[in-house]
């Protein structure tokens, strides 16, 4: 018989039976007796209970299954409080985050109540009816460097009308051609160049990739040297890369 198993022979049971949609709660606790205690409670209220010893088994447990509650000792060896419930947030974001302690705070920063041990039943169903606090995700910053690569406005208006794999085709097939354009520059004409040149502008300015643009702006213009028509198609192949960088991490965030 196990540890949890024998404190339920002392334990009263405190209700007539599991309700319909019982809510699954995991409980964290390095202190063996405190988990199998809380378990009981919770059990008694009609959840159906998971245990931890650690804060990275917890961790563990959210990531394949993430519970409806998670109710966290806050002073475990290891990954605990604040920097715990941050992971827990992540991995868990609609769970209701419960801290306890024997000498509670206030509050703790990442968590929705902190509970005071040793628990009563009534402060568990009043925690539990509790809601969990709403996370909203933070705006991506602003990057410079990239937004002078891709325009970020440009492209938020073009998620938002084009599904993400259409949206990829499109820079897709952008930069395949911009990448064909450049190598049949490199041995055109001056005139064929600068049409080749309008052509990837405009392109590049729907979709906008600034620096691409810009480029094919300066050879659209007439560039006489062919050392400078070289570096700056050099440039305009960088900018390729680097818009396809930019873009890969976009349309992943």
């Amino acid at each position: 018989m196990n540890l949890s198993q024998s404190v339920c022979k002392i334990v009263t049971d405190m209700h007539s039976g599991p309700p319909p949609n019982p809510r699954r709660i995991l409980a964290v606790d390095d202190d063996p007796v405190s988990l199998a205690v809380t378990a009981v409670l919770l059990e008694a209220e009609g959840c159906i209970v998971l245990q931890a010893q650690s804060g990275n088994q917890a961790l563990n447990l959210v990531a394949s299954d993430p519970p409806d509650c998670i109710l966290a000792d806050l002073r475990m060896p290891g990954l605990n409080g604040s920097e715990l419930a941050r992971s827990l947030r992540k991995a868990a974001p609609r769970a209701l985050l419960l801290a306890m302690t024997a000498t509670p705070p206030p509050s703790v920063d990442g968590y929705d109540a902190v509970l005071k041990k040793p628990l009563s039943p009534e402060s568990l169903r009043s925690a539990l009816a509790r809601r969990p606090v709403a996370v909203t995700p933070a705006p991506p910053k602003p990057d410079p460097k990239a937004d002078a690569v891709l325009d970020r406005d440009i492209f938020e208006r073009l998620r938002r009308a084009i599904d993400p794999n259409g949206l990829e085709e499109v820079f897709t097939v952008f930069l395949n051609d911009t990448h064909q354009r450049i190598a049949a520059m490199r041995t055109a004409d001056p005139l064929t160049i600068r049409k080749e040149a309008h052509t990837i502008k405009g392109g590049a300015s729907m979709v906008g990739a600034l620096q691409i643009s810009r480029a094919a702006a300066v050879l659209e213009s007439g560039v006489d040297d062919p050392d400078d028509r070289r570096r700056k198609l050099d440039e305009m192949e960088a900018q390729c890369r680097f818009a396809a960088i930019i873009l890969k991490q976009r349309l992943k965030a």
